[in-house]
């Protein structure tokens, strides 16, 4: 039987992040989920646990405050490990972020291997082998 791949949720509303995360995901063995509506994110975790999540702090419908606010609101998403992205380098909000229950707060641009670091760093996700290509 194989092993559950860790399961890693991105929540950014900008088209170029998402498409920085799937290409950093793409030789790790993980089940990446992305969102950009912070509801429908927040509709899926409601029901669905995760094994990371990435959110960004500036959205359109909701900041991610209020997603993390909200995890940690649910007993499944109490200890998930959150991922604070922001453009803004302000040193109250990375305070805030840890003080909400944040594990990481990165500051934009991000790169692939700082993804892929965190990934994992914080789920049991592997590379795939160089020989191996995923369809």
């Amino acid at each position: 039987m194989a092993e559950k791949k860790p399961k890693v949720v991105v929540i950014d509303d900008s088209d170029a992040s998402i498409t920085l995360y799937k290409r950093s995901a793409e030789r790790l063995q993980i089940d990446l989920e992305v969102f950009q509506s912070p509801m429908e994110s927040l509709e899926y975790l409601q029901s669905h646990p995760a094994d990371l999540v990435f959110t960004d702090l500036i959205m359109r419908e909701i900041d991610g405050w209020n997603v993390l606010k909200k995890l940690r609101g649910w007993d499944h998403h109490k200890h998930t490990p959150v991922v604070v992205v922001t453009s803004k380098n302000y040193a109250q909000d990375q305070a805030l972020a840890i003080e909400l229950g944040a594990k990481e707060f990165l500051i934009k641009p991000l790169r692939s291997q700082e993804i892929r670091e965190i990934i994992c760093n914080y789920t049991d996700a592997e590379s795939f082998p160089d020989s191996v290509q995923e369809n």
